[in-house]
């Protein structure tokens, strides 16, 4: 198995054409094979206890709106085809006036725990 994170950021107050892109990206998931699962995530706040900044700046810090797409993808391959596929890129120019940053993908592989009787070892 195969697992993207996608992350990209926006300027406020251009969610809405964002989230408009990732609806039309979340239909193109619904037609791709080898596609075992996508989640969608937008930033709300910057965590004081996750990070370097103090309590009151953390909304202050975060700025921009940052995305993270999650896949999971029976095969690298299936993931690199469903890339080449038109409409995904055409999702990608529709973000581009907006984009602060990204996007940046990076691929994993899963590192699978063996069991033993029930018990992670």
């Amino acid at each position: 198995m195969i697992v993207g994170q996608t992350v990209f950021s926006v300027r406020k107050g251009t969610e809405h054409r964002a989230e408009v892109a990732m609806a039309e990206l979340q239909r193109l998931f619904g037609l791709a094979p080898g596609l075992r699962r996508h989640r969608v995530f937008r930033s709300f706040a910057m965590s004081p206890i996750g990070s370097a900044l103090h309590h009151e700046t953390c909304q202050a810090q975060l700025g921009d709106l940052h995305y993270v797409v999650q896949t999971e993808w029976t095969a690298a391959d299936a993931h690199d085809e469903f890339l080449r596929d038109g409409a995904v890129g055409r999702v990608y120019v529709a973000l581009a006036s907006i984009l602060t940053g990204g996007p940046f993908e990076v691929l994993y592989h899963t590192l699978e725990t063996p069991q033993r009787s029930g018990v992670t070892v």
